[in-house]
């Protein structure tokens, strides 16, 4: 069984903090994954950017909690918002300073980490905070699961 964080992460997909929105898009569809850890010129710790991040990028601040609204604004908008998004610094609208683990640390200090702060993606870092993993609910769940001795089909 898994006693240490590092013995249950999987690897960070990393983007540079000078990166544009297009750059991040590309990055997530190219290396099909849904969240990017990201770093200053030095590789350290910086940030954590998501698809949801992405989308309310390019959804207006009118039409976020109006579904009314939502319903009557049409594609062109949608479309427009997305073009003029593409060279938005992800500095812009990325996670700044997540919380972050060392993979040294033990599970419950990362379940206790990722409760009380509702952050269900952690950067595992080094002691430079530089990245070497990530954890994502889906280790938090693969691991309960072991100890119930629940197997995977992979």
């Amino acid at each position: 069984m898994s006693n240490y964080v590092k013995e249950i992460m999987r690897k960070a997909h990393i983007i540079s903090d000078d990166k544009t929105f297009y750059d991040a898009i590309k990055q997530m569809i190219e290396e099909k994954t849904n969240s990017l850890v990201v770093v200053d010129k030095e590789g350290k710790l910086v940030g954590l950017l998501n698809t949801g991040m992405l989308i309310a990028e390019v959804v207006p601040d009118y039409l976020e909690e109006d579904a009314i609204a939502a319903h009557f604004a049409n594609e062109d908008i949608f479309i427009e918002d997305v073009k003029k998004a593409q060279k938005s610094p992800i500095k812009k609208f990325m996670m700044k300073d997540p919380y972050y683990i060392q993979g040294e640390a033990s599970l419950m200090e990362l379940a206790v980490l990722a409760l009380s702060n509702k952050q269900f993606r952690i950067p595992v870092v080094d002691k430079d905070k530089k990245p070497v993993g990530i954890i994502t609910r889906t280790e938090l769940k693969k691991v309960i699961g072991e100890i119930l001795n629940i197997k995977d089909k992979e």
